[in-house]
């Protein structure tokens, strides 16, 4: 009987060790996020957010295939979660030819002039960073990354934006 109730308090002192673990690592990511939010400048969002279209758009190796980053979209300026520092992105167009991973599209501002971008599915996509260029088109590469597995040979992206109106969508 002893053993028994050895074993039981045992357990449940691990639990509580690791639900105390849990709950201080959840606690701490909004912290650290809201603290992310706060040094985004609010000129660099209110500059950057609008729709977009793809100007240019050439990848090495060279692939046709790649349909992740759609022809045009709007950099929103509503954040992902409450307090995050990264904002959403939605595809323009017909809704029924919305890529149903548009959801895992996120942007922030670097300033008034420069943004982290990332198109993704999830499990990978393709991320990178764009500045404004002489002629006020954000340019910029991005590059595919994956979670786990990722043997095959990544590739990068060279992409031109240039802001448009925001028509009804």
């Amino acid at each position: 009987m002893i053993v028994i109730m050895r074993n039981l308090m045992t357990t449940i002192l691990t639990s509580l060790l690791v639900l105390g673990v849990s709950v201080s690592c959840v606690q701490t990511r909004p912290q650290e996020l809201s603290k992310q939010a706060v040094q985004a400048p609010s000129e660099g969002l209110d500059m950057l957010a609008g729709c977009y279209r793809v100007a240019f758009l050439s990848w090495s190796p060279s692939d046709a295939d790649i349909k992740l980053i759609p022809p045009q979209f709007e950099l929103l300026n509503v954040p992902r979660v409450p307090g995050s520092a990264y904002l959403n992105i939605r595809s323009l167009g017909v809704k029924s030819e919305r890529d149903p991973w548009e959801a895992f599209g996120s942007w922030r501002p670097k300033g008034t002039d420069k943004l982290e971008i990332n198109w993704g599915t999830g499990l990978g996509g393709f991320r990178g960073t764009l500045k404004r260029s002489g002629n006020g088109e954000l340019v910029g590469k991005i590059k595919e990354y994956c979670d786990s597995h990722c043997e095959y040979v990544r590739r990068i992206g060279s992409l031109h934006v240039q802001k448009i109106g925001c028509g009804p969508n």
